[in-house]
């Protein structure tokens, strides 16, 4: 079956060939003096001149309907001439088909000639096929009246609906997202968790080895830099060699980054953020700083000195300090120190939110104040706003203190088993160290198979408890209502 279609495919293209040949021939080519060929019943007979100029050539044109003929061109002709030529050997004196009713498309260059440009322009070759393409006529115009198509006003609807009783105000379910506080709250837990597992190693058999760790964790954050060439290097620059001191020691004696430090900070004063404790017998009294009127708190019969945490950890390295703190390790006021050395670079470390800044700013406040006082309140705006207005309190400052006791997160926290049972264990205590240093270690201690069940459990019991504070206030705003 398939070999004879091919026969039968072959034979008609070859009769075509031939029949198309055989016209060509046929034909008597003559050319009026305008160019367009005499049509006598349904041929055209063209004469081609003997002396015709060598740069003539031809071009084939194809109909709508498929037919096709050969125009003998120049190249200064224009495609609106070519396409008269083949309108009237195509559809003679048809009014309806009128030259203007058709383009010229180019196949192979795919794309619509130009009515009034040259062949040559068109860059239209010998033997070249166009096709003949009808203009579309355009879309009939939509009449309709904008206005129909308006919704109606507001004065309409209100009389269209104005019978109707009023609707009573939706509730607003209570929101599940993690308050925009969440990270602070998370650093209260696991300052709650480090204290509470301090005091309950101390008197371990590791508390001993814990507290060595810490130690050592304190003296390479507060042993000072032994590279003098690198502390005369930018003290050369023009920086105080206290501040110098102070951006090595933050940086981990990365020269680079201790520069990039030292020009963001070049306007902090040199004694910034130096925190200072009280400890008498080597124990830890007073979390609170007094102020900077009172150099010396009394305590009992005498007065102490204040030290600041820098002071207390370098006597801890020399072994200058108390008695008391060569006779038995504190675990307790090592991690105290270790806290506040967390809460001291996080102040160096601070950068005011630009869009909390600039609202401050708006509403009057001047630039430095609003920076300083973003500084005292961790970037809280609301805090900001009440502390730039005058109060004072210390619930609006980022203390980076533990959980209310009597709150009930912490109650929620200290009941759940899987987490009292992490309070025992010194990995625990020094992953939630790491994790408050370096917040980013999350992530990596969220795969530790020891870690990990303790960090989720802790997630949990946090968001549960918020979600039922949120649905008791829900719920007592609504008897309320």
């Amino acid at each position: 079956m398939i070999p004879w279609m091919r026969e039968q495919i072959a034979d008609a293209w070859h009769s075509r060939r031939g029949s198309r040949t055989t016209k060509k021939g046929s034909l008597g080519l003559s050319m009026n003096s305008g160019g367009i060929p005499d049509r006598k019943g349904d041929e055209t007979i063209m004469s081609i001149n003997a002396s015709t100029s060598s740069d003539t050539f031809s071009v084939n044109v194809i109909s709508l309907e498929g037919e096709i003929i050969d125009v003998l061109v120049k190249p200064d002709y224009t495609i609106e001439k070519l396409k008269s030529i083949a309108t009237k050997h195509f559809y003679g004196s048809d009014s309806s088909k009128l030259p203007s009713n058709f383009h010229l498309v180019h196949p192979n260059k795919i794309k619509q000639l130009a009515d009034e440009n040259n062949l040559i322009d068109e860059e239209v070759n010998a033997s070249d096929e166009l096709i003949m393409v009808e203009v579309r006529s355009l879309a009939p115009k939509d009449n309709t009246i904008e206005e129909s198509l308006r919704g109606p006003n507001i004065d309409a609807v209100i009389r269209a609906t104005n019978h109707l009783p009023l609707p009573k105000p939706s509730k607003s379910p209570p929101s599940t997202d993690c308050p925009a506080d969440f990270q602070a709250e998370i650093r209260k837990i696991l300052i709650t968790l480090v204290q509470t597992s301090a005091k309950i190693l101390m008197h371990s058999t590791e508390g001993a080895k814990v507290y060595d760790i810490i130690k050592d964790k304190l003296e390479l954050r507060f042993k000072p830099p032994n590279d003098p060439k690198t502390v005369k290097y930018l003290t050369d620059i023009g920086f105080s060699e206290k501040k110098v001191l102070k951006a090595l020691r933050l940086r981990k004696m990365n020269v680079s980054e201790a520069l990039e430090w030292l020009i963001e900070h070049q306007d902090d004063p040199d004694d910034d953020d130096e925190f200072e404790r009280i400890f008498v017998d080597g124990g830890l009294i007073n979390n609170d700083a007094p102020g900077p009127s009172s150099p010396s708190i009394s305590v009992g019969s005498g007065a102490v000195r204040r030290k600041s945490i820098k002071e207390t950890c370098l006597d801890m390295f020399k072994g200058s300090g108390r008695q008391s703190l060569k006779k038995e390790p504190n675990l307790v006021n090592v991690v105290a120190l270790l806290l506040d050395s967390f809460y001291q670079y996080r102040r160096l470390e601070f950068r005011p939110n630009s869009r909390i800044k600039e609202s401050l700013i708006e509403m009057g406040f001047d630039e430095k104040d609003v920076i300083e006082t973003l500084k005292i309140t961790g970037n809280n705006q609301s805090n900001a706003c009440e502390w730039l207005l005058g109060a004072r309190r210390k619930d609006l400052q980022d203390l980076d203190d533990g959980l209310d006791e009597n709150g009930p997160i912490y109650s929620a926290i200290m009941a759940n088993p899987h987490i009292q049972l992490s309070l025992t264990n010194p990995k625990m205590l020094l992953a939630y160290l790491s994790i408050l240093e370096t917040p980013s270690s999350t992530s990596i201690w969220i795969n530790d198979p020891e870690v990990s069940p303790v960090l989720s459990q802790i997630f949990k019991t946090y968001h549960a408890e918020k979600h039922a504070i949120h649905m008791n206030r829900y719920s007592s705003s609504s008897d309320s209502s």
